[in-house]
């Protein structure tokens, strides 16, 4: 076992230390913790370590408000009192952007900060049935192992409502059930998938009502759902955009009501029927959807579309792919606004954005999933040349 001082958090959420030159990374760790640790797993350039014993406590660190934390995968920083985690998040960002992009931003990155519980209104939670009883919650950390749990501080009341009348269910209605979808509409009444007798629900922000289902992609944070769309859409107009990745338009619709013309393209049909649906219900004939994955639509249709102002991009996970990025050279639009979940992959695609002719105008944290190390980015960038390959 050897002594170390905790320098400060990774994305991943493990607290980095270093030890002869080597360096460690330690799970629920806080930045300023000096601890005993062990060694648990060694690789060429790091090793991963677990605290045996806390030596002296960094003042980051506060008693985890879930009796489940540490047995449960689904948070990472309930640990840290909440400001701390907002400065991690911020120095998520900017680590990857210089050391994955080799962009330097002294600017600020502020932060938009979330209600630190209760903020869920969109889970997937697993499903196991052992010996007669249905076990439902998250998986255990690095495993594919199901955590049961009575209820989650991260959902919405009206989701913990669901999550114990599903416990209470007979085992045989699981019996081919691994996973459920839950989505809550504006109205508390709760979509279940794959049982549950509501299908479809609804939810309002700003002058705009979106329809999904529990299967559907809907951002999750109910209580950053409006600074989304006005950190994305405020201050942009013109005579055409492109809303890639569109899910059930969220970035659509409002855009509709700034633009003569928006192609909303997006690869899951479910998606693409309700934008339409959502489209349709508030008159907005001005939007158009096409269901394909994002790249293919913009390698067919990039060389012949009239001038774009305007690309939205809010991919998953993995970013961008090489193909979009040379694709969206050939469109050129005015401007892009990236709207990332993963700061590596932001980083990446940046990197590619910046020397084909883009400059970044702003960058904007948010926090979308507090107690856990995942971050919502959102970058503005203009074009500064005239095309790139």
């Amino acid at each position: 076992m050897i002594e170390v001082t905790i320098e400060r958090m990774v994305y991943g959420g493990e607290g980095l230390a270093r030890h002869e030159g080597r360096v460690l990374f330690i799970p629920y760790a806080a930045p300023g913790d000096r601890a005993l640790v062990e060694i648990v797993e060694e690789r060429a350039d790091f090793a991963r370590a677990r605290i045996v014993r806390l030596m002296a406590a960094s003042p980051d660190r506060r008693d985890p408000p879930c009796p489940y934390y540490g047995m449960c995968g689904g948070c990472q920083l309930q640990h840290l009192q909440y400001a701390a985690q907002q400065r991690a998040k911020v120095e998520f960002v900017r680590e990857s952007l210089g050391r994955i992009g080799g962009i330097t931003w002294t600017d600020a990155l502020p932060i938009v900060a979330s209600e630190e519980f209760s903020y869920r209104l969109r889970a997937q939670l697993k499903v196991r049935v052992s010996e007669g009883r249905v076990e439902i919650g998250y998986y255990w950390p690095a495993s594919h192992e199901v955590c049961p749990i009575a209820e989650c501080p991260l959902l919405s009341p009206e989701l913990n409502t669901a999550l114990r009348r599903l416990q209470r269910e007979a085992p045989e209605r699981f019996s081919e059930i691994r996973a459920l979808d839950l989505a809550q509409g504006e109205d508390g009444r709760v979509a279940i998938h794959p049982m549950g007798e509501r299908t479809t629900v609804s939810w309002s922000v700003g002058a705009f009502t979106y329809t999904f289902d529990a299967r559907t992609f809907f951002q999750a944070n109910r209580f950053l759902l409006a600074d989304l769309v006005r950190l994305v859409t405020e201050g942009e107009e013109g005579e055409r955009a492109l809303d890639l990745f569109c899910g059930v338009g969220f970035f659509t619709l409002p855009l509709g009501r700034r633009f003569a013309e928006v192609i909303g393209v997006e690869s899951d049909w479910r998606a693409v029927w309700f934008a339409r649906r959502n489209a349709r219900e508030h008159g907005l004939r001005n939007c158009r959807f096409e269901h394909e994955r994002a790249e293919t639509w913009l390698v067919r249709n990039g060389g012949r579309l009239r001038p774009v102002d305007l690309v939205v991009l809010d991919p998953p996970r993995a970013g961008l792919s090489r193909t979009l990025i040379r694709a969206l050279g050939r469109v050129a639009p005015e401007q892009i606004t990236y709207v990332s979940c993963h700061p590596a992959a932001l980083a990446r695609d940046l990197t590619l954005l910046l020397a084909g002719g883009y400059a970044i105008s702003s960058i904007v944290v948010l926090d979308l999933f507090p107690q856990t190390f995942h971050v919502e980015t959102i970058v503005k960038l203009r074009r500064t040349m005239t095309a790139f390959s």
